[in-house]
């Protein structure tokens, strides 16, 4: 007997795939608030440090950044000018942005600016920037295109039923799975499987071991366990989450696994902001049933969000002409974001032509999940900042001034102000970026006599002790490594 579909049995699997992805509103507009105070904090810690990252007197003069790590498609507000009362005109503005797209005031447009404000803050300083800036940054993309406004806003009681489908919920599925999927891909060494070691290098990094990793460093075993958890949840927990015609209940078993991924990272690592920006984005995901739990235990004498019916309406033909053109551009993006990770996996065939990929850009759409990928870092290590003084002794100008020592410090970890500056040193010891170096140096030796003008040094070399880790609690001996030395002027 022949195998042949009906058009009505096809209109049913059409719309069990539709309801495969059809969202909660409710959820997407608690992620909204949720990804507004992460937006909240990550520029209350960039401002922290505003003259250091985004001023002519910083780690990273324009100039420099426009000759080394500029694309023609780049834009940046914070890259006009290199003054100080610039980028806090600009802080302030993106601040009172972030605020009102939390309460939910005209959150189409206010979702536009703070991505416009993300992607610009991003542009002027790529050395501080880790995988969870690229999850932040794509969500607020993908919120261009969500109803997060449709709930939970000041703006208006919306009658949108809350199941809601659109391709963008694809879209954003699909980003959320893409992080844990393609970095259990690209995790190919030895170390994440036969050896099951990964877990021992990564807490083996004392620059981002924090108290509860020290402890679990002294189980080998129980790392060992932990590294096959950690591969086969970001490889399985995505597929419960993205399949179709799967029950509620198994997506969020997929959710639930992610979560505690994130609050495991959390705990044991000190990677700045990933864990949260990756829990809030699980957010919109939640199912409906849930959500009814959460809003009967937390608005349950709230009448507001009563859903309505929406009457059908025909909409115009521009109206239409738009949504149909809205539609193409969330599939070509789609498409696009599906082929820039599929290109990373070395067994994909296909790449896509690197005009395509420069277009990416214009939107920063660009990614790639390599967490920890394919190998463990080894390359541990601290700083050594030494200072010359007019009378003739070297001080430590990292802590403040006293006699220099090269021992490691304890706890290498507590020597970062935040993990922005955490990943900055991480990027200034590769030898590729060697010509961001003196900069660094100049704004220290200038800080420093500014700070201390009865301690005021004349020259200032940069030390990196470089421990590697090794096999079963070893290490290579430590090397001492000059990064570079800088006079005042």
């Amino acid at each position: 007997m022949p195998f042949f579909i009906t058009t009505k049995s096809l209109a049913h699997i059409l719309n069990n795939l539709k309801l495969s992805y059809t969202f909660d509103v409710r959820a997407v507009s608690l992620m909204r608030i949720a990804v507004s105070i992460v937006l909240l904090i990550d520029l209350f810690i960039r401002s922290l440090s505003i003259k250091a990252f985004f001023t002519e007197d910083g780690i990273l003069p324009l100039e420099i950044l426009k000759n080394y790590n500029w694309h023609p498609y780049y834009f940046s507000f914070h890259a006009i000018s290199g003054e100080l009362w610039w980028q806090i005109l600009l802080f302030i503005i993106n601040a009172i942005c972030i605020i009102a797209l939390l309460i939910g005031f005209r959150t189409k447009l206010l979702t536009f600016i703070c991505w416009t404000f993300l992607v610009s803050l991003q542009n002027r300083n790529p050395f501080i920037l880790q995988g969870g800036d690229d999850l932040l940054r794509l969500i607020l993309f993908w919120g261009l295109f969500l109803p997060w406004g449709e709930r939970y806003s000041i703006s208006k009681t919306s009658s949108t039923p809350n199941n809601y489908f659109s391709l963008a919920n694809v879209g954003y599925a699909l980003l959320v799975c893409s992080v844990y999927f393609f970095s259990a891909l690209l995790k190919t060494s030895p170390e994440w499987h036969s050896e099951g070691t990964a877990i021992y290098y990564s807490l083996s990094l004392d620059q981002i071991r924090l108290p509860f990793g020290t402890f679990l460093y002294r189980f080998p075993w129980l790392m060992s366990v932990l590294t096959h958890i950690v591969y086969y949840i970001e490889l399985l927990a995505p597929l419960l989450i993205l399949l179709p015609f799967l029950p509620s209940r198994i997506r969020l078993i997929g959710i639930i696994s992610i979560a505690l991924l994130h609050v495991g990272i959390s705990m044991t690592l000190y990677v700045g902001l990933f864990y949260a920006i990756g829990l809030t984005t699980l957010i919109g995901l939640i199912p409906t049933k849930n959500m009814d739990w959460i809003e009967r235990k937390f608005w349950k004498n709230n009448t507001t969000f009563v859903q309505t019916e929406v009457p059908e309406s025909n909409p115009s033909f521009i109206l239409e002409v738009i949504y149909t053109t809205k539609n193409w551009l969330i599939g070509l993006v789609i498409a696009y974001c599906l082929m820039l990770n599929l290109g990373n996996v070395k067994w994909f065939p296909f790449i896509l032509d690197t005009k395509i990929v420069a277009l990416g850009k214009a939107l920063r759409l660009e990614q790639n999940w390599g967490m920890f990928s394919p190998m463990i870092l080894k390359d541990d290590g601290w700083f050594v900042y030494s200072g010359f003084t007019k009378d003739n002794t070297y001080i430590d100008i990292k802590h403040d001034g006293s006699a220099l020592k090269f021992e490691k410090p304890k706890p290498v970890v507590g020597e970062y102000e935040s993990d922005r500056w955490r990943k900055y040193g991480e990027n200034y010891v590769f030898n590729n970026n060697n010509y961001i170096r003196p900069y660094y140096c100049k704004y220290l030796i200038n800080k420093w006599n500014k700070d201390h003008p009865d301690k005021h040094i004349t020259d200032l070399a940069i030390f990196f002790m470089k421990e590697v880790t090794l096999p079963n609690y070893q290490t290579k001996p430590v090397e001492k490594l000059a990064l570079c030395n800088c006079q005042d002027k």
